[in-house]
């Protein structure tokens, strides 16, 4: 087996020389800066917001600025979350349909209509023809 090669192939002393723990969030003013182990992603947010507002981004503010990343980090997870159940629950719905088999037919209600109808008329010459009848329903019988 051969040894592997680099697709870009660069000298020692450059790929050693490249600092592999700088981070975008290094550069933040102080009170942006996450802190260690901690997830630079709000830090960057809330540098950003601070940032848009046209406002200084000073360590006062940082707190505030945190806490509003936050929420809206908190708010878009919830949305994309409803947003990928929602897909899902569709999805689902969209295969439990698919092995169903599809409802019958105009022509072929008619026809299971017209067979019942064929065996109950089968059925009652049939009983006519042995003499079976309905017992007789005791009606009023009219005055006069």
């Amino acid at each position: 087996m051969s040894a592997p090669q680099r697709i870009r192939p660069e000298s020692a002393t450059q790929a050693d020389s490249a600092d592999q723990t700088e981070s975008p969030a290094s550069g933040l003013p102080e009170g942006f800066r996450p802190a260690a182990g901690e997830d630079r992603l709000p830090a960057l947010l809330s540098y950003a917001l601070a940032v848009e507002s046209g406002t200084a981004p000073t360590a006062e503010a940082a707190p505030a600025r945190r806490a509003e990343a936050e929420r809206l980090m908190q708010d878009w997870a919830y949305r994309h979350l409803h947003n990928h159940l929602e897909r899902l629950r569709a999805e689902a719905a969209r295969e439990a349909l698919a092995g169903q088999r599809p409802p019958p037919g105009f022509l072929t209600l008619v026809a299971a209509v017209l067979a019942g109808l064929l065996l109950f008329a089968a059925l009652a010459w049939v009983a006519l023809a042995f003499g079976l009848h309905l017992p007789a329903l005791p009606f009023p019988q009219g005055q006069g």
